[in-house]
């Protein structure tokens, strides 16, 4: 044999074969599966839920009874019975400003939509005990000013809280469209004063107080079914805002 197939025989021989390296297949880029999270992204949901916890956090600061919500009640109630007294409208603008009944009807809308039944019932309680509570501080304004002046002029501050009708109901409606999307955009919030104006709560619970202390209960009644129709409407438009909104989902934060 030739010593050059010797030679060339030994060295294959000798040498340790290597591994082949395999080269991984590559995709076309339109066979990639699209993904699903690319289009929606869960960043969309944890915002809404950051934003809904902490719009839940603040509703709930003022939804429990508790001494400062009485007083406030207490203050706006009196100031909005002496300024239709006085037939002022700065007074009870004042009284609106002051009046924190507003906050457990958005407490009780977003509790609504997230079945916290809990939170649902604080509301509840919360605009029962203010109602029976500024109609009670009312009708002792009244008293005592029919103590004072010895007598109780009906001005047209409260003929105007004894007209319910739907354009009432519409300002309701759109009041707690309002005061939802600021709750729903913390940047915002500071609107609530505004709205609590617009929506006018606490003027037609006094004149319903104002009615009972004069025995007037067409004033009475009158007045306090405007008082229920802003209840409604504030309910109805928050419920539609905070589900517009997204404050309904349930997301991953």
């Amino acid at each position: 044999m030739n010593i050059f197939y010797i030679t060339r025989y030994f060295f294959y021989w000798q040498t340790p074969s290597l591994p082949c390296k395999r080269q991984p297949a590559t995709i076309p880029a339109e066979s990639h599966p699209k993904n699903f999270l690319n289009i929606f992204p869960m960043s969309f949901f944890s915002s809404t839920n950051r934003i809904r916890r902490k719009a839940e956090t603040k509703l709930n600061e003022y939804n429990k009874p508790s001494l400062n919500f009485f007083v406030l009640i207490s203050l706006s109630s009196a100031l909005a019975t002496l300024g239709m007294a006085l037939n002022n409208t700065s007074v009870v603008i004042g009284a609106m400003i002051v009046a924190p009944l507003i906050t457990p009807v958005f407490a009780f809308s977003l509790g609504l939509i997230l079945f916290q039944v809990k939170n649902v019932l604080h509301s509840l309680i919360s605009i029962f005990l203010g109602t029976l509570f500024g109609i009670l501080v009312s009708i002792l304004t009244a008293l005592l000013i029919i103590f004072i002046n010895g007598e109780f002029t009906i001005t047209s501050e409260i003929l105007g809280r004894t007209e319910p009708d739907l354009l009432y109901f519409l300002v309701a409606i759109l009041s707690g469209v309002a005061g939802a999307f600021a709750y729903g955009r913390p940047k915002l919030q500071e609107s609530i004063t505004g709205i609590a104006i617009s929506v006018a709560i606490i003027p037609p619970l006094a004149v319903t107080g104002i009615g009972i202390a004069l025995q007037n209960f067409h004033l009475m009644q009158t007045s306090f079914l405007l008082y229920i129709f802003n209840l409604c409407g504030i309910s109805f438009g928050s419920i539609v805002t905070f589900v517009a909104l997204g404050f309904g989902k349930e997301g991953e934060i």
